[in-house]
């Protein structure tokens, strides 16, 4: 048996495939989908070395180190709909201040539709090479090691910065919960951590699913109990809509908030790792991506109409309710939202790290043994510790945030999957999925570029205006 402390990335022996040939039929189905041919074990690599001690004959090319495949796609429905629709969809009828009923309409459009389009191009990756399980091993088969030290730091860097965002965001619910209170502001960062170190010792994005579920169910219900003030919020309001944005700076900034509403990639390959038949990880994604689309648009629009251009709309839209029983109740409800996606990204940090610095060794995914929960529970603590530390001490990381999505979201989620597919199908591709995958590519790093520009443009407003770090009276 190899190792069990081995992390480096490898490929598996002529030996193994032989004696796994007769068993690749669950796992490894060599499906191009640009005209399938069976192959022997595909050429790539994984994190880790296999497992290769015996095991049931269906099990030897499952990695007995990660969780098994176990989510239904409707419950990776569930999951992908936590993750990628925040509570930034609440920030959108700002962004169409911004930007225009045309610019912001086309905008979402056609994010959503190359947001799905590369996301099939990573399913179709997935299927080809089905044991490789994260972003950051998918690097290092096509880029190698320097690939991968490169790429997979800045993801995982995002999962970080993601997870710590939901931090900021349930304390400013708990804040605005408990306005008019004297309460020092690092209390508000504590529970939120506090609640995510608990759940986060599910181990699996599976364990999570249900978690994710409820998370779903709580990003609806403010979008409709605040639509239903609105109409109220306007009389007398004299709201008015424009065409087209009349500031460049403000509509690049507004874009951003657009673009990164569905830029949740980079966990997508965690997703299909752990779906009992990922062949049908296109269901999940065609069904999140129509449902956040129909939710992004309508309370843009809504809201827009009612609200828009005028001193009452504010960023998110929930902060223009006046401090009331309901407004209480979607904070509440928020909180219990921002749980999910902070866990989800949490619990693939925890195990990355725990992978990387568990120098005693690594057990079994399986393995429920007292040691094997404490050995988890220590790097979760350690995870989502730097989590809360770093959202105390760094007042304007809301806008850090903006610029790390922009260097890295537009990569993960547009560029990036379209060069990786581009490299591994380009002599069965037609002509047509070239001119798609390199209008991917320029799209993708084109936002890049703009979102950058926009990140160091609103960090620089920022700075200073957010008080001292681990400071009581900070504005989040």
């Amino acid at each position: 048996m190899k190792a069990s402390s081995e992390i480096q990335p490898s490929t598996v022996s002529s030996s193994q495939k032989n004696n796994t040939n007769g068993d690749q039929g669950k796992y490894v189905e060599d499906l191009d989908l640009e005209g399938t041919v069976p192959t022997e074990y595909p050429e790539g690599e994984t994190e880790f070395q296999y497992e290769t001690e015996k095991q049931p004959a269906a099990e030897n090319l499952e990695d007995v180190f990660e969780p098994p495949r176990r989510t239904h796609w409707v419950m990776t429905t569930f999951l992908m709909i936590s993750y990628l629709i925040g509570v930034g969809v609440l920030s959108l009828p700002s962004a169409f201040v911004s930007l225009g009923w045309v610019p912001g309409v086309l905008l979402l459009t056609g994010i959503v539709f190359i947001t799905t389009v590369t996301g099939l191009y990573m399913w179709k990756l997935h299927m080809k090479y089905p044991h490789i399980r994260n972003y950051s091993a998918m690097y290092y088969h096509f880029f190698g090691k320097a690939g991968q030290i490169i790429g997979g730091t800045l993801t995982y860097l995002m999962f970080f910065g993601i997870m710590t965002a939901d931090f900021l965001t349930a304390a400013l619910s708990w804040k605005s919960l408990f306005q008019g209170h004297h309460v020092c502001v690092t209390v508000w960062f504590v529970i939120p951590f506090a609640v995510a170190l608990v759940i986060g010792q599910l181990r699996s994005l599976h364990g999570i699913s249900w978690v994710a579920f409820v998370g779903a169910l709580c990003i609806f219900l403010p979008i409709v109990m605040t639509c239903s003030k609105v109409p109220e919020l306007s009389k007398g309001a004299h709201a008015y809509t424009t065409i087209a944005g009349d500031s460049f700076v403000n509509g690049v900034v507004a874009m951003t908030d657009i673009v990164f509403a569905f830029a949740g990639h980079l966990i997508f390959y965690e997703f299909m790792a752990e779906m009992k038949d990922v062949r049908d990880f296109p269901k999940s994604l065609l069904v999140s991506q129509l449902v956040g689309f129909v939710f992004c648009m309508f309370t843009a629009a809504f809201v827009y109409v009612y609200l828009g251009n005028t001193t009452i709309l504010k960023s998110p839209v929930t902060l223009s309710l006046p401090h009331d029983a309901l407004r209480d109740a979607i904070n509440v409800i928020l909180i219990i939202h921002v749980t999910a996606p902070s866990v989800m990204g949490g619990n693939v940090l925890t195990r990355a790290v725990q992978r990387w610095l568990q120098c005693w060794g690594r057990r079994k995914f399986e393995d429920t043994s007292l040691p094997q929960r404490l050995s988890f529970f220590f790097w979760s603590l350690i995870v989502y510790g730097a989590g809360f530390l770093v959202a105390c001490a760094i007042p304007f990381f809301n806008e850090l945030i903006g610029l790390l999505a922009a260097l890295v979201g537009s990569s993960n989620s547009f560029g990036m999957p379209a060069i990786m597919y581009l490299i591994q199908f380009r002599r069965s591709t037609s002509w047509w999925n070239w001119i798609l995958a390199l209008s991917c590519i320029a799209i993708g790093y084109a936002l890049l570029g703009i979102g950058s520009y926009a990140g160091v443009y609103t960090i620089i407003q920022a700075v200073g205006n957010h008080g001292t770090p681990f400071s009581c009276d900070r504005v989040i």
